[in-house]
C-alpha cells in the first residue's frame, strides 16, 4: 500500500513539474496567489469583484503613446495636485555639454589627479593608469570609451591646452 503511495506521489509530482514547466506563468500566479486565467466567465475565487486585465508575464511593447483614459489617470486638464506631465517639461532644463566640452572636463580632472600625484609621488606609468581608472569612474566610462576619448585628446593637444590654461590659473 505504501509502495502505491509513494509511486502516486511522484507521478503527480512529474505532471505538475511538467506543467509547471510549459506554463511558467502558472507557477508564479500560484505561488503569488493569483487566479490563473480560466475559460469560463465566472469568476473561480467567489471575492473576486472584477476580471483580471493583467497578462501572465509583462511583454515590454515599445514606445508607445501614453493614453490617460486607458491608464485610469487624470487627464491634464485636471491635474491632482504634485503629479507632473513628463511630457510637457522642456529639454532646456537637462545640461547639454558638446563633446569638447565634455573632453575638457576629463583633461582637466586628469590633469588636476596628475598634479596630486606628482605632490605625493613620482608619476610612473602605473600612477598613470591608476589616475586614468579614477577619471574613468568618476566619468562612467569603459575602456572604449577612455580609448576613443584619448586619441580625440592627443589629436587636439588638449592635455598641453589644459596644462597651459592650469598654470596661468
Amino acid at each position: 500500500m505504501l509502495k502505491i503511495a509513494v509511486k502516486s506521489a511522484v507521478l503527480i509530482f512529474i505532471i505538475l513539474s511538467i506543467y509547471f514547466i510549459i506554463h511558467p506563468a502558472a507557477c508564479s500566479n500560484l505561488l503569488m496567489g493569483r487566479v490563473t486565467m480560466t475559460t469560463d466567465e465566472t469568476p473561480s475565487v467567489p471575492y473576486a469583484t472584477a476580471p483580471d486585465t493583467h497578462s501572465e508575464l509583462f511583454v515590454p511593447t515599445g514606445d508607445q503613446d501614453w493614453n490617460p483614459s486607458q491608464a485610469g489617470a487624470q487627464t491634464p486638464n485636471n491635474n491632482v495636485a504634485g503629479v507632473v506631465d513628463t511630457r510637457s517639461l522642456s529639454q532646456e532644463q537637462k545640461p547639454l555639454y558638446t563633446q569638447e566640452e565634455m573632453d575638457e572636463a576629463i583633461a582637466r580632472l586628469y590633469v588636476k589627479l596628475e598634479k596630486e600625484y606628482a605632490k605625493k609621488n613620482e608619476i610612473t606609468k602605473d600612477t598613470a593608469k591608476e589616475i586614468s581608472y579614477i577619471v574613468m569612474d568618476k566619468f562612467d566610462m569603459n575602456v572604449k570609451e577612455w580609448e576613443s576619448f584619448l586619441q580625440r585628446a592627443t589629436d587636439s593637444h588638449l592635455f598641453e591646452k589644459v596644462r597651459a590654461d592650469m598654470a596661468h590659473d
